[in-house]
């Protein structure tokens, strides 16, 4: 529950996932964008000009008693509104919705892809501080076991029992447990700051984390799965679908555009040479067909072809990876749970090593170095499988990653 817990502040708090929000925003409003090519377009436009010599025209007419005398003007301004309306352009406006839309897929796909980092990264961060906790506590073990031990040791010096040279060892290996004990402080200090960091709590706290890591066992539906839900693998495939409809895009260039439109104006001089500002229209179609482009037709499209295997080798290679990595996932997370059966089965047989060790050097039977060392093996076991089980739960997060199923 506590995992489950910081999964939820982590994801809550980073930074990157709430930049991956904003770019999947983005994209839908992209597609959106995309969408209004469909509808007509409105445009208005507004010009002045001066021009010192305008034209002039004088025309004889053979009946005329005078030449008919036709004079531009210096200066030239109005006022327009352009309505345009694409009726066929070769596919691109749909070509580029459906671009678009590729787009938003992909970034939903890369923020699933960092959704399963950052809980990957809790997980892997979280178990490490718990066990440094079991460390630390261990660490404790120790010093109190080297502790008491030097305290028997010392009644036993003031009666004359052994000799003083015992304690002298017995105070130097209990000046190394406090050292040991000290230092897994820190690193349980430490594990701990890097956990708050991640789910952003003040660095300091004393955030909760459970006392020992769980034993773990294999679910049978991590079994069923081939890891094709994996965000990598489906920004493979949108990045397939990305070249295709680039390369349609690009051979939209090629086909026929056409257009139709209206234009009003509000102008000076107006129809008939008249230099009042008169109002005027036109209702035109305008189509354009490339006819001769020396090749470059031919090459963009196989280039497109190029891009899109290419995309296609890259979605190869990814879903190879993938086989690969559960493959892996799996085999050391067998392997992983092997050891900590074994790990535990050394740890029990070191606890019986070390009692029989000190009942043996109370009876005196036994020397102060090898109940120093019973203490030891007893404190290395005890660190083993801490250790086993700590790579026991980071390879069951590998493997839940690695098919897909850790989000």
């Amino acid at each position: 529950s506590l995992l489950e817990k910081y999964r939820s502040m982590a994801l809550e708090y980073n930074h990157d996932l709430h930049a991956a929000d904003k770019n999947i925003a983005s994209s839908i409003e992209m597609v959106k964008a995309a969408q209004a090519d469909l509808k007509p377009k409105l445009s208005g436009d507004a010009n002045f000009q001066y021009t010192g010599n305008p034209l002039k025209l004088t025309a004889i007419l053979p009946q005329a008693e005078a030449p008919l005398n036709f004079e531009g003007r210096n200066m030239k301004y109005g006022t327009s509104l352009t309505l345009l309306q694409p009726v066929y352009t070769g596919g691109s406006i749909l070509e580029n919705i459906r671009m678009a839309k590729h787009q938003q897929s992909l970034t939903i796909h890369q923020a699933d892809l960092l959704l399963s980092s950052v809980c990957y990264q809790t997980d892997i961060q979280y178990w490490n501080t718990v066990a440094r906790a079991e460390l630390m506590q261990i660490a404790t073990d120790y010093r109190n076991s080297i502790a008491s031990l030097a305290q028997t040791i010392r009644e036993r010096v003031d009666v004359g029992l052994v000799d003083s040279q015992d304690l002298l060892m017995a105070e130097v290996k209990l000046n190394e447990a406090e050292y040991q004990l000290l230092q897994a402080q820190s690193n349980f200090d430490t594990g701990r700051m890097a956990l708050n960091s991640l789910i952003g709590a003040d660095l300091k706290a004393e955030t909760q984390v459970d006392d020992t890591i769980p034993s773990v066992i294999l679910p049978d539906s991590l079994l069923l799965s081939d890891g094709a839900s994996r965000p990598e693998l489906m920004i493979a495939q949108d990045q397939i679908k990305i070249a295709e409809s680039n390369s349609r895009l690009i051979d939209t260039k090629y086909k026929p555009q056409l257009y139709i439109g209206i234009d009003g104006s509000y102008s000076s001089p107006g129809y008939d040479f008249r230099s009042d500002l008169d109002p005027n229209y036109a209702v035109y179609a305008k189509l354009s067909i490339p006819i001769f482009e020396w090749g470059k037709r031919k090459n963009t499209r196989r280039a497109g072809k190029y891009r899109v295997n290419m995309a296609k080798e890259n979605h190869y290679k990814t879903s190879d990876y993938i086989r690969l990595e559960i493959e892996t996932a799996y085999y050391t997370y067998e392997q992983a749970i092997q050891k900590v059966k074994l790990t535990e089965s050394s740890l029990q047989k070191a606890a019986q090593i070390e009692t029989l060790a000190m009942d043996k050097y109370k009876e005196g039977n036994l020397s102060i170095v090898e109940v120093l060392n019973a203490q030891m093996y007893h404190q290395e076991a005890r660190t083993n499988y801490i250790q086993s089980k700590l790579n026991a739960q980071i390879a069951k997060s590998s493997l839940e990653r690695a098919i897909g199923k850790n989000r």
